[in-house]
């Protein structure tokens, strides 16, 4: 196991921007833990993140720093978003993708202040955990989590929707200035008629998965389109998927009135053609001219979400802090993991390729062992002055 005694410069560098926002040592807990995070390798509890710092920081040191209501997290989450995405080279077109999505980071606790019982879908069982709603930013070959919201349970007083908190974290959102144009990816849970016109307001522009109770100006459902359209409607497209194969879909594409949206485009998509109406997927777009294929090739980017989702649980540990008692702390905990992968992908964005596959766990390994290198140096360069020290003496 590692043991750390020395923060690197660069690091330490960087960091020195939001001393500003701390009192007394918590700068340094806070720089700590979030070094901590990003080099454990085993349960990321603050009990083992303490096991790896140096003897004058320990785990109250950590469950204090979550304590202290006087930080705003957001501002510091945004900070390492900024410079996340300055250091990323930006797309040539100026396309900009915002996922949004939601997860569940299982819990036992039964009194953990933000635990419940839910479920991400009807087709998926029921776990107990923590349900947040959560942003991805996507370009090219790059994707990155900028923002989130717990939901919390629906008898505390200031419980929200989820389509609200998504709401709000697009209200938040400040695009980067080489974004020319920016679309919007989600499921159906998000499909609102508030957010829709919120993304039509903002001039963006949204590809999402609709449900079928939506209803056409004529008052008739979309359920009905789906349940009578002849299959010899639908036509062959392909698309090449996130992992470089190519993946065929049976598509239908229409114009249509829909009521509370006005004109719009609307896809019916499927992966075999003999599947029946259960098998069907609306997507709706207000991208003008819109095709069939386009659609469906802009929907499936929505998956690095889920890829993203998969880094932070099993790779950062997002979630494993065992923080109770107070949501002010589990928010925190949640915007600590949040963080790490930032400054994993700022320092170690030299490895990502312009193209092809990459992950946050190769990036965490690259930057553990850029970091126990710094300690071996730092460590030698101590013996060596102490042993130049007695030389001296003697």
């Amino acid at each position: 196991m590692l043991n750390l005694t020395f923060l690197p410069k660069n690091i330490q560098n960087w960091l020195q921007v939001s001393r500003a926002m701390f009192r007394d040592r918590h700068y340094l807990v806070f720089a700590w833990i979030i070094v901590c995070q990003a080099v454990c390798q085993e349960k990321a509890t603050l009990a083992g993140l303490a096991r790896i710092t140096p003897s004058h920081i320990k785990v109250w040191h950590f469950r204090r720093l979550l304590k202290a209501k006087y930080w705003y997290f957001r501002s510091l989450l945004w900070w390492f978003a900024d410079h996340a995405i300055q250091v990323l080279p930006a797309p040539e077109d100026g396309v900009l993708y915002m996922i949004f999505d939601s997860t569940i980071i299982d819990k036992t606790g039964k009194k953990h202040p933000t635990a419940k019982k839910s479920r991400l879908n009807k087709h998926s069982p029921y776990i107990f955990g923590i349900h947040i709603v959560i942003l991805v930013l996507h370009w090219g070959n790059y994707r990155l989590p900028v923002d989130f919201e717990i939901i919390r349970r629906k008898d505390d007083p200031k419980y929200c929707k989820e389509n609200s908190l998504a709401r709000w974290m697009f209200v938040r959102f400040i695009p980067p200035s080489w974004a020319t144009q920016i679309f919007v990816l989600a499921d159906a849970a998000f499909a609102s008629k508030e957010n829709l016109k919120l993304i039509k307001r903002r001039g963006y522009i949204y590809v999402m998965s609709l449900a079928r109770t939506w209803k056409f100006e004529n008052g008739k459902s979309l359920k009905n389109l789906v349940k009578h359209l002849p299959k010899s409607f639908y036509r062959k497209t392909w698309i090449i998927n996130n992992k470089g194969r190519r993946r065929v879909y049976w598509t239908y594409t229409k114009k249509v009135y829909l009521r509370h949206l006005g004109e719009v485009t609307i896809v019916l998509s499927k992966k075999r053609h003999n599947q029946g109406p259960k098998k069907v997927k609306i997507l709706v777009t207000n991208l003008p001219n819109a095709k069939g294929r386009q659609v469906v090739a802009l929907y499936t980017k929505r998956w690095w979400v889920e890829v993203v989702i998969k880094e932070l649980k099993s790779g950062i540990g997002m979630g494993k802090h065992q923080v109770t008692k107070d949501i002010n702390r589990v928010e925190k905990s949640i915007a600590i993991a949040v963080m790490t992968y930032l400054t994993i992908v700022k320092f170690r964005a030299g490895d990502i390729p312009s193209n092809g596959a990459w992950g946050i766990f190769t990036l965490k390994q690259n930057f553990t062992l850029e970091i126990a290198k710094n300690q071996y140096e730092h460590s030698g360069e101590q013996k060596f002055r102490k042993r130049l020290k007695k030389v001296n003496a003697t």
